[in-house]
């Protein structure tokens, strides 16, 4: 039993209807690159972490082609909403309408075996230098105490490990740490999925760990199209 990490797929379908090869070659295909990377490294007992963005679909019916081809694929799928995910909708909505092949963190928190999955979509730092406050304040506010609540709960399962999930990094461009990192402190997590950022020159110097928190970015671009293992799981008591 492994847990995975894999985000930031941005399907449309299939055939694409939004192609993604007109960011580098290197998407070029990159929902078969997808799915064979998945087969060929998760196995049913493992656990897959994905940090949002996973379809371009605006509404919850037309992202229902790119769901049910995830959840078709092995092991057990958890989510987290990415800033482009215009479809999500509430979990009840969510789960009756892909059968149950998900598992959504939304004020929430889920134990995946001996690590406690807590998190939320975050947004951009109130360090940005693309921070405006009559639009962003309120948002960082919320998603703040998304993450707190989320955390409030995973702390209760008692679990060895937390680790914080959430789309936006928790940083600013030159790598400062937001308000987000300050409540993982806070509640103990040892480390931080997330997604959302693309491209060679934004993978440049980023930090593998802020204030004792490990970070692991997870986009696929990122990982050529290749799940990213984050550590081994307890097997459920009998």
């Amino acid at each position: 039993m492994k847990l995975y990490a894999f985000s930031d797929f941005h399907l449309s379908g299939d055939p694409p209807t939004k192609p993604m090869d007109i960011f580098g070659a290197h998407w070029h295909n990159h929902r078969e690159k997808i799915v064979k990377a998945w087969l060929d490294t998760i196995t049913p007992e493992d656990t897959v972490i994905m940090a949002g963005d996973l379809s371009w679909a605006m509404r919850m019916e037309d992202a229902l082609a790119d769901l049910k081809m995830l959840g078709t694929l092995p092991g057990r799928k958890i989510i987290v909403r990415g800033n482009h995910d215009y479809w999500w909708d509430t979990v009840t909505k969510m789960t009756r309408f892909t059968e149950g092949a998900f598992e959504f963190i939304h004020n929430s928190a889920i134990d995946a075996g001996g690590v406690a999955l807590a998190g939320t979509r975050g947004w951009i730092s109130e360090t940005s230098k693309k921070y405006v406050e009559k639009t962003d304040k309120s948002i960082i506010l919320r998603e703040e105490g998304r993450l707190e609540r989320s955390l409030e709960l995973a702390e209760k399962m008692n679990a060895p490990r937390i680790m914080a999930v959430l789309h936006y990094p928790p940083f600013d461009e030159n790598r400062n740490p937001s308000s987000m990192l300050e409540i993982m402190k806070k509640h103990h997590v040892t480390d931080c999925i997330y997604g959302h950022i693309h491209g060679a020159p934004n993978f440049v110097n980023l930090p593998d760990e802020l204030e004792g928190i490990k970070l692991h970015l997870t986009s696929a671009d990122y990982l050529d199209f290749k799940p990213y293992y984050i550590c081994d799981l307890e097997a459920p008591h009998a």
